[in-house]
């Protein structure tokens, strides 16, 4: 039985906190719209609204068709001036960009908040966004398409402990550095838990802990998801090659490292049914290699 009813009360409580106004109202139904994240672009475009994106970070390459749009920088480095000549009615940020909103504040620029932190926000921010161009509909169908994959029936003695690695120092070199995995309070979180397995990390209080080679010992993940080669782009090979030198890791053992490409493994948007499928498919593959032990 799918439980969606779990998700319908962090809905609720995101529908109050995830988005912040501007100082400045937008127009009834904003018509030049910058977004600085990836995440918020590709809803844009994904509710239909991209013919109304004048601007767009480097940082955002999908669909395609963004490519051709004004860059206005990056999360740390903003092209004000580029901002300005765009003449923007309403800018999308996240809650790190403070900076940018004191910016849009002092120039008369409306713009919102959009929390993207965990699944239920990400959730929501579609019917946030969706909400604004009066795409209610559209808003409610990614949202479903979203909640379809969620299955959560399995219990906790039979969860396989998945460590999901976003970064790490010194990809490729044949060595396991320093490890940035995806802790309690990432996004991530929920994922693996509606895929079927367990965060490794659960006692971390941080959003992305880092980990030793000796931590990840200690972790004995059963599924290690490396997300190396689709944030970094180093070569599938040297990626596995480096796992390898933690070959007492019960995921390292029996095989199970798995190292997805797709540049949606890293970007909470509206492709974060893909992002769950894929998880899933790890957990799928460790009982089948269970059930060969």
């Amino acid at each position: 039985m799918r439980s969606l009813l779990r998700v319908v009360p962090c809905v609720l409580v995101a529908a109050v906190i995830g988005c912040t106004p501007g100082q400045h109202p937008a127009p009834a139904i904003p018509k030049r719209v910058i977004s600085f994240a990836p995440s918020i672009t590709e809803t844009l475009f994904a509710l239909g609204l991209g013919d109304r994106v004048v601007g767009v970070t480097r940082y955002c390459t999908y669909p395609s068709q963004v490519r051709n749009l004004p860059q206005i920088g990056g999360y740390l480095d903003p092209n004000f001036e580029m901002i300005l000549s765009l003449k923007p009615d309403l800018v999308f940020l996240l809650k790190e960009h403070s900076s940018i909103a004191s910016f849009l504040t002092k120039n008369g620029i409306a713009f919102r908040v959009i929390d993207d932190e965990n699944f239920c926000a990400i959730l929501q921010s579609f019917r946030v966004i969706g909400g604004l161009f009066g795409k209610t509909r559209e808003a409610d169908s990614l949202v479903q398409s979203a909640q379809v994959e969620i299955v959560d029936t399995t219990a906790a003695a039979d969860r396989p402990k998945i460590l999901l690695c976003v970064d790490r120092d010194d990809p490729g070199t044949g060595a396991i550095a320093k490890v940035y995995i995806a802790g309690p309070k990432s996004f991530y979180n929920q994922l693996i838990k509606y895929a079927g397995g367990a965060n490794a990390s659960a006692d971390s209080s941080f959003e992305y802990p880092s980990f030793s080679a000796e931590g990840i010992i200690r972790l004995a993940p059963d599924i290690i998801v490396d997300l190396t080669t689709s944030a970094a782009g180093v070569r599938h090979d040297k990626v596995r090659d480096d796992w390898k030198a933690l070959s007492m890791v019960p995921a390292v053992k029996n095989r199970l490292v798995f190292l997805p490409n797709g540049d949606y493994m890293t970007i909470p948007g509206p492709r974060i049914a893909m992002i769950l499928k894929e998880i899933k498919r790890t957990v799928k593959e460790f009982r089948k290699e269970r059930g060969k032990q």
